[in-house]
């Protein structure tokens, strides 16, 4: 099978979606299709251009020039995103008999624009949207009224749009309700994004790195990751403040960053003795940074349920590491808690979780099990790409 994949990043840049993509590619590549990649020619942290056109691991990947307005903010990426899309679809103008199928991942922004064009220069090729956020949603979730309004416009072309894939991938059942909204006909299926982390057994905590982060305390309790528009941790902090009243055992760390990390742990005062602040950690840090604690917590600010679903819960499985959740009921993250026992909510029985757990640390043995084994049956990136496999058969 002969594929085409649509991604803003790629390798050899280290952001997590762009991993996830490159991932991908090399393994249906492995898989026996010929692979290329359309991407653009910067890294997303970086100024510097790469090169126009390189073979990797049997995939080929084709960069393509873009504006250089800064991705910070919405009115540059747009800007990217129209110029990156145009660049892509002229040059598929003249490879449109080449491919059999193509794969369209959401960045850049509103990448669903190109859909169209695309069934239009060929109707025959088979497109496939792998969705891991929704725009204007997205916008519309975090803006002024103003720009709410302009991106509310965006949607009637959205519903043309999506009329012209012929299955979108979603990333979890409360995302497949919106997308439905736009073509409630169309073939869904679920795939995740895996960890970049898949140890093959339950890593053990380093010692020094869980005194760092979380002392002499019997629980240990992470938040590892971007802390954005989409995140609220404010809820993990009473959370640990009544741990401290209560006297329960427990200590948490906040090793993120992001947008909204240090507006959101401005909060923390010099009386949250069981609340620690960490930095990023290097690639080659963060398997014992997450292995260090024994549970892990996740967010996602009301609201934003099915816009996004936050990949760091998909490391904290492959990890071994339980999960508390921020956020809606309804959202994929807490729907997957309930259904593999994997997790729980955070509300009032958070606290007596904690308790029994401080009084017996020995009782999450079977919950990190539980977390290992959920991963590689159902999350791990074998499973994914296996399943993606079969949609090009």
């Amino acid at each position: 099978m002969n594929v085409l994949l649509l991604y803003h990043f790629f390798y050899p840049d280290t952001v997590v979606s762009a991993r996830i993509m490159s991932d991908l590619a090399v393994e249906l590549a492995q898989k026996g299709h010929s692979i290329t990649v359309y991407t653009s020619n910067r890294l997303i942290r970086k100024d510097n251009k790469l090169c126009k056109q390189e073979e990797w691991n049997k995939v080929l990947i084709r960069r393509f020039s873009r504006t250089g307005f800064s991705q910070s903010n919405n009115i540059g990426r747009i800007i990217n995103s129209i110029s990156l899309q145009i660049n892509w679809i002229c040059h598929y103008f003249f490879e449109r008999k080449k491919y059999d199928t193509i794969v369209v991942g959401t960045d850049p922004q509103f990448a669903w624009m190109i859909f169209p064009f695309i069934k239009l220069i060929n109707r025959k090729v088979k497109l496939i949207h792998w969705c891991f956020d929704l725009f204007p949603e997205a916008i519309i979730a975090n803006s002024s009224i103003c720009v709410k309004a302009l991106a509310s416009l965006t949607k009637i072309y959205a519903f043309l749009c999506y009329r012209a894939c012929d299955i979108i991938v979603d990333i979890g059942e409360c995302m497949r309700k919106r997308l439905k909204k736009y073509n409630k006909n169309i073939d869904c299926c679920t795939l995740t994004p895996w960890a970049l982390k898949e140890p093959d057994s339950i890593p053990k905590p380093d010692d020094k790195t869980r005194e760092e982060l979380f002392g002499k305390a019997k629980i240990g309790l992470l938040y590892s990751g971007t802390v954005g528009y989409a995140h609220n941790i404010k809820p993990f902090v009473e959370l640990a403040r009544e741990c401290r009243e209560k006297g329960i055992d427990a200590a948490f760390c906040f090793a993120g960053y992001g947008n909204c990390y240090h507006e959101q742990t401005s909060i923390i005062t010099n009386e949250d003795t069981n609340i620690k602040l960490a930095g990023f950690a290097s690639e080659e840090e963060l398997e014992k940074r997450l292995a260090a604690a024994d549970i892990h917590l996740v967010s996602l600010r009301e609201g934003w349920e099915g816009i996004v679903v936050p990949s760091k819960f998909f490391g904290s499985l492959a990890m071994g590491r339980p999960v508390i959740f921020s956020g809606s009921e309804d959202s994929a993250i807490a729907q997957w808690c309930k259904e593999y026992s994997v997790g729980l909510l955070l509300d009032k029985n958070a606290v007596q979780f904690l308790t029994q757990t401080a009084d017996n640390p020995s009782s999450i043995e079977s919950l990190k099990e539980n977390a290992f084994n959920t991963y590689h049956k159902f999350f791990s990136k074998d499973i994914v790409c296996n399943n993606w496999n079969e949609l090009f058969l």
